[in-house]
């Protein structure tokens, strides 16, 4: 094969929308595309996520560094001005898991706030990812992927997973684990205006003590 180098991605407007255009004369398999760029396998335990622009490559790149220690993140391995290689991270993302998998484990509410509270830790910018941006790994391991808005999107609260998890059926779970686990965040959470997203969007949250009522 061709070094992964040879791999670029570009865009065009297509009925108004942008679509990323993958030129792969390297020939390693794509496993995944998403709005900033592709993901290509290049061995048993390692990708490579090459991005139309170089900043996007930055700040992924920024995040995962901060977080070398933590083990929800993928490791990092290389970065280079529009490619950045990391852990390869096989099993279903915990959107298509909980759509075979009915149900959300204690586990994985109990996971899914260790995650929120590591980006907090890491002081991001955007506290927040959604269920298809968590992959479920051997063991019923998640790990959490795409990273590029870490720094640069503000959202102090976990919105877009609490609307991903209302959709996939686990909301109330891990909810109901947060108001029993660390009242003081959930209470952060319910007072928290959102920035940028229309309230209607939002699943509600309720009392702490109606939502442990409710679940027992």
């Amino acid at each position: 094969m061709e070094d992964f180098r040879s791999i670029s991605v570009t865009s065009e407007i297509v009925g108004g929308k942008k679509q990323l255009k993958v030129r792969n004369p390297a020939g390693y398999p794509m496993i995944g595309i998403g709005a900033q760029g592709a993901v290509f396998r290049l061995s048993s335990d390692r990708c490579v996520k090459v991005y139309e622009d170089s900043r996007t490559a930055f700040w992924e790149s920024k995040a995962l560094k901060a977080a070398e220690e933590v083990p929800y993140f993928p490791k990092l391995y290389e970065t280079g001005d529009k490619y950045v290689i990391m852990e390869y991270l096989p099993g279903p993302n915990l959107r298509d898991y909980l759509a075979d998998n009915p149900g959300l484990t204690e586990s994985f509410a109990a996971q899914l706030l260790g995650i929120v509270k590591a980006m907090r830790k890491l002081k991001f910018a955007r506290i927040d990812t959604r269920t298809g941006h968590i992959i479920v790994t051997e063991g019923g391991k998640l790990k959490v992927i795409d990273h590029s808005g870490a720094y640069r999107t503000i959202r102090r609260a976990p919105f877009m997973l609490f609307k991903s998890l209302e959709r996939d059926g686990g909301l109330r779970v891990f909810l109901k684990y947060v108001a029993e686990h660390d009242p003081k965040l959930y209470g952060k959470w319910r007072k928290k205006r959102i920035e940028g997203v229309d309230l209607a969007d939002i699943p509600r949250l309720p009392r702490p003590e109606k939502l442990l009522h409710r679940a027992t």
